[in-house]
């Protein structure tokens, strides 16, 4: 009698089919708002036959919100035994065509457009990376990378981020993944890893095969295409932040020449960075030691201390106002900058907090969105998963706005309504299998 049982398909598919919105708090308004769809198209992001591709990009984007961790999961729920219908997930996420960076690009510049307009602060492009840990060493370009966080070397990804942050809210807008020198030297005997390598089988034209070609470059080099991309775009913020990994004379320099401005931790690099300072050049040790320590000053009001410098960055001239700070009681002092020489001390310090808006982005998207959960070995397809979780916060970003709300209480609401609509669907569901099932009895 098993085969008179009519299958369950997918939720996100049934409300579809059925002409229904997917939730009650607009995320089906926000895709034709922002035209999303269009976008996928424009990005090269199509199927030439078969599934829609607008039904997959639905099913594959509200997965966190059906309280499941990564697509395996969720297919294996949905489609336990249609293999036909998983594997159109599986293509359509392995797609080497698929533009997945021009499309966060599009949208987070629309958004970005919505929810800065109404805001007085100034912008800030936010750079920083989140190391992102793998299981299986056959993974495509898994390498070992050192986790400054558990102070160990672990297998896994970098995942580069640049941001975009108008004092309140945090939208990504370019990433790239980046690997490590040391690679897994495991073989597997499974005939499945003897085939020829998807870098050679895809087109050189294809955004895949870009990315690869790009997966060895450095993180500042990445970081300044970035740039220069957001640039080109129109997104209009002014400053750049990062803290003290990328504060290379070099690196301050190229983003200088870009007509933007930096603020940002330093570190104690005396080979690679030397400031002028009357006439002399000094690392930032020696630079503090000689003058900073002696001009310390005490803030009553935030119980510190501090003192100012403006230096110049040898072969250039630029000027850059470095403001130290020691805490009282501590030994350690902190060094922070910036090339913007008319800004207080304290607007610096106030400016560079900022940067922590994309620490609170990669909690978020790891404990919320799946971040770095997906278990695939393919490379495009881990692109494709790092975009969809881009996607959905800055959705879930511009929600927040228009509530004026958190991002962790949005998130709750949705994921509260779209549990009560699948669980009322599957019961309605098992009960009308059930009665089938007695009536051809």
């Amino acid at each position: 009698m098993r085969e008179n049982l009519i299958p369950v398909e997918s939720d996100v598919n049934q409300y579809l089919n059925s002409g229904c919105k997917i939730f009650d708090i607009g995320i089906s308004d926000l895709f034709h708002r922002f035209k999303v769809f269009t976008l996928l198209t424009y990005c090269n992001i199509n199927k030439r036959c078969g599934h829609c591709v607008d039904k997959i990009f639905y099913d594959l984007f509200l997965i966190p919100f059906l309280g499941i961790s990564n697509i395996h999961l969720f297919l294996k729920a949905q489609f336990e035994k249609a293999e036909s219908d998983k594997n159109r997930f599986y293509r359509f996420l392995e797609n080497a065509k698929h533009n997945w960076q021009l499309f966060l690009l599009h949208l987070s510049f629309r958004i970005n457009k919505e929810i800065s307009s109404e805001s007085t602060k100034p912008l800030f492009y936010v750079i920083d990376d989140s190391i992102c840990k793998l299981t299986g060493k056959l993974v495509e370009y898994a390498s070992y990378i050192y986790d400054h966080v558990s102070g160990k070397t672990v297998l896994g990804y970098q995942k580069l981020v640049l941001g975009i942050f108008n004092g309140s809210h945090f939208l990504p807008i370019r990433s790239s993944i980046c690997m490590g020198k040391r690679k897994p030297n495991k073989k597997s005997k499974s005939s499945k890893y003897k085939k020829v390598p998807k870098s050679e089988r895809i087109s050189v034209d294809s955004q895949g095969a870009k990315e690869r070609a790009e997966i060895n470059e450095s993180k500042l080099k990445k970081v300044l295409k970035m740039l220069k991309v957001v640039q080109k775009k129109g997104f209009g913020a002014n400053y750049v932040l990062f803290d003290s990994w990328f504060c290379f004379n070099s690196f301050i320099k190229q983003i200088v020449d870009l007509k933007l401005n930096v603020i940002c931790q330093l570190k104690n690099f005396p080979k690679a960075n030397k400031y002028l300072y009357k006439g002399k050049l000094y690392s930032l040790k020696e630079l503090f030691a000689y003058y900073g320590k002696s001009k310390m000053r005490m803030v009553k009001k935030y119980q510190y201390k501090r003192s100012i410098m403006t230096v110049t960055i040898p072969n250039s001239d630029i000027f850059m106002k470095i403001v130290f700070v020691h805490n009282e009681g501590k030994e350690k002092w902190h060094a922070f900058a910036s090339t913007d020489e008319k800004l207080s001390a304290k607007i610096i310090l106030e400016y560079y907090s900022q940067r922590w808006s994309i620490e609170v982005f990669f909690k978020n998207c790891k404990q919320y969105l799946n971040f770095g959960k997906e278990q695939m070995s393919n490379f495009d397809s881990r692109i494709a998963c790092d975009a969809l979780v881009y996607a959905r916060y800055i959705i879930l970003t511009y929600l927040a706005f228009k509530d004026n709300s958190g991002f962790n209480s949005t998130f709750d609401k949705v994921l509260g309504k779209h549990r009560e609509k699948t669980f009322g669907a599957r019961l309605l569901l098992f009960f009308f299998d059930k009665l089938l099932y007695i009536y051809n009895e």
